[in-house]
């Protein structure tokens, strides 16, 4: 199992250099109509920038401290106590704080060590190392995206193209999902039963999906002309989008008893099943088709995006075979191909209401579906003053909590956010902290 953690940990690197909006995460993770949406719906490129106001600027990447102190998290002790770094660095707790830099994570998750079957006379409990129980219910509905769409970049660069509303940009990319248990039928039903079968072999697999590469973008929006006697303005937008993956693992541990006659479980071994890439291994490309609309009508904006229309996936690389004795029986060249119509459809709404003489209040809501997955928020922001006042629920695998501030005080901005987010895997609460500076003239 930690050999499938640290798969996610070393590609969990390329997200260093970037970080969520904090007044996005001060409003649960909620994105508003604008430029910066611009990836989930291309109409946003031609959209207003300041129509619903600006965020606090540069994120502070919060995490680099956590990472080069905390000895639960932090890799820097392997080179500088390796005593300390063996009691106490955990792979998930790293992987989920390198994967949230913007935010200093306040409660890492723990990562199980091992699965131990316990056989009592109150029936058959599963529990990892530290013998905390699984909630195989919770842990078996796999984390993550699972759309086949490119995934967002986690950061981007505008290329300035001299054309109205030609869009050319450039970014990289970090994908990680998936992550998940899942018992074979059989041990699923003779947990329900509360008792094991004698003489049977029973298999309790784990999964996670890691890949990464750079990507560009090539899109068009613009502004439909005014039409007489309507108040609102239409966008439109397309774009395509084009990857060349560097990195791939999409692991499968699978932890595997057989019982005695008296239906013991016996000793437990661990089969894996990955498929790899990185460079100089394997690479993968792509293409995908995107387009977007969006109203901007008296204080609303509404706006639809589809992702993915119509899109081609290919990567190139190697599957790799163990049995539970930790043999290697398979280690081959492998393709895998994603093509056709597999669209990733996104909407969002905003609206501005004017408090008369106490301020305004700004509210939101977007909604995805993916892959037979749904993915939505619900955030609101007030404003008085220097002073905004954010809050903010959103769902993405898991619960997500967000409470935030923000000040203007002449050109310098600044925003803070208190964040809450599913951990992966395990589906454990962490709680974070993130803030970020900016100035606009």
């Amino acid at each position: 199992m930690k050999r499938l953690l640290w798969t996610g940990a070393v590609l969990a690197v390329l997200g260093l250099a970037s970080a969520q909006d904090v007044r996005s995460l001060g409003m649960g993770g909620l994105t508003l109509p604008g430029p910066a949406a611009a990836d989930l719906n291309p109409a946003y490129a031609a959209y207003p920038g300041d129509r619903f106001g600006a965020g606090g600027g540069f994120t502070l990447p919060l995490g680099l401290v956590n990472l080069a102190l905390r000895p639960s998290v932090s890799p820097v002790y392997y080179f500088t106590d390796r005593a300390v770094f063996k009691d106490h660095f955990d792979l998930l707790a790293f992987y989920d704080q390198a994967t949230h830099l913007g935010e200093f994570v306040l409660n890492p998750p723990a990562s199980p060590d091992e699965i131990v079957f316990h056989v009592s006379a109150d029936g058959v409990q599963i529990t990892d190392g530290a013998g905390n129980p699984f909630d195989l219910e919770r842990y078996a509905a796999s984390s993550g995206t699972s759309t086949a769409a490119l995934p967002t970049p986690l950061f981007q660069f505008n290329v300035p193209s001299g054309v109205p509303g030609l869009r050319l940009a450039a970014g990289a990319f970090l994908d990680a999902g998936g992550f998940g248990l899942k018992p074979d039928d059989q041990l699923l039903a003779d947990l329900a039963a509360g008792a094991l079968q004698p003489n049977t072999t029973y298999r309790l697999s784990a999964r996670g999906r890691v890949k990464g590469g750079v990507t560009t973008t090539v899109g068009y929006a613009t502004a439909l002309p005014q039409i007489p006697g309507f108040e609102g303005r239409l966008y439109l937008g397309t774009q395509v989008q084009g990857f060349y993956g560097l990195l791939y693992a999409d692991a499968t541990v699978t932890a595997e008893t057989t019982t005695d006659a008296s239906g013991a479980p016996g000793p437990v071994g661990y089969a894996t099943n990955t498929f790899y890439l990185y460079p100089g291994s394997g690479q993968g490309f792509g293409v995908q088709l995107d387009l977007g609309v969006a109203l901007d009508y008296a204080e609303g904006s509404y706006g639809l995006g589809v992702r993915n229309l119509v899109g081609y996936q290919r990567w190139n690389g190697h599957r790799r075979i163990t049995d539970t004795a930790g043999n290697v029986t398979s280690d081959a060249p492998e393709t895998l191909t994603v093509s056709g119509f597999q669209p990733d459809v996104y909407a969002n709404a905003a609206y501005l209401q004017p408090l008369e003489g106490a301020g305004e209040v700004l509210l939101g809501a977007d909604l995805g579906y993916a892959g037979g997955r749904v993915r939505g928020h619900l955030g609101a922001e007030y404003r008085v003053g220097i002073v905004r006042l954010r809050g903010g629920l959103g769902y993405e695998d898991g619960l997500k909590l967000g409470l935030g501030a923000g000040f203007a005080i002449g050109p310098v901005r600044t925003d803070l956010a208190l964040t809450r987010h599913a951990a992966p895997f395990t589906g454990q609460t962490v709680f974070g902290l993130a803030a970020s500076l900016g100035l606009s003239f």
